[in-house]
């Protein structure tokens, strides 16, 4: 795997090489937003198969170089922060982050988090046939990651694909949200941790505004998680 550290703390680089445990992986590193953006709008982006974003750079917010770097990849991105609140992760998570750590980390907890997201990558490209599925009104299709209706369309991303199909594969009944974070996180849920309740917000309001009705397929089953109702199979 080829993963890009995009962080301005060198013994935090040091520490990620030193004990990157994997010598199959190359670890290349940036230092600064203004590298960062050559990085994105250069066509190196497409060789990466995962980037690790630091939230506070020198000379800007990391939070600028993952919206600019989801809007041009579905690169899998892991934001780093040295201090953060269930807030600063729901601010990621909204720009697109597909994980985020706290300072101090696991090294070997934080490679076997970008083993799985790029599996779970490589996993979405291999499938032949779209998984496809209505919502509502809305027809979904998570190997496009996209939501359409009426011809209008909302772009999904990974891990809203990936929350999506958990829901989908436990459709009218209980899906728990220790599910959905094992299944779509990749990790054990915490009752602490508010990324699935914003992104199972973001979604809702892609369908409401696509549909309002079928914005409230998605219903809340308080003290468990969340049931997905009123689907149609496509053909």
């Amino acid at each position: 795997m080829n993963i890009m550290i995009i962080e301005d703390q060198r013994d935090v680089v040091d520490m990620l090489r030193l004990n990157w445990s994997d010598s199959r992986d190359r670890l290349d590193c940036l230092a600064s937003v203004r590298q960062a953006n050559r990085f994105i709008h250069s066509n190196e982006l497409a060789a990466y198969d995962c980037i690790l974003i630091d939230i506070n750079l020198t000379d800007g917010s990391g939070l600028e170089v993952l919206r600019e770097a989801r809007s041009r990849s579905d690169v899998p991105i892991i934001m780093i922060s040295g201090a953060g609140d269930a807030d600063s992760r729901a601010d990621a998570i909204s720009v697109g982050a597909d994980d985020y750590v706290m300072k101090p980390f696991s090294v070997k907890e934080l490679r076997a988090r970008v083993h799985r997201l790029h599996e779970a990558r490589i996993g979405r490209r291999a499938l032949r046939q779209s998984v496809a599925f209505k919502i509502g009104n809305i027809d979904c299709d998570i190997g496009r990651l996209s939501m359409d209706f009426g011809g209008a369309s909302r772009p999904l991303t990974a891990l809203e694909g990936r929350i999506l199909q958990v829901l989908h594969d436990s459709v009218g009944e209980d899906c728990p949200k220790s599910c959905i974070a094992r299944q779509a996180l990749f990790r054990e849920y915490d009752p602490r941790d508010k990324t699935i309740d914003v992104y199972i917000n973001r979604l809702r309001g892609k369908l409401a505004e696509l549909d309002a009705a079928s914005g409230a397929a998605i219903k809340t089953i308080r003290g468990v998680g969340y049931r997905l109702s009123d689907i149609q199979q496509q053909g």
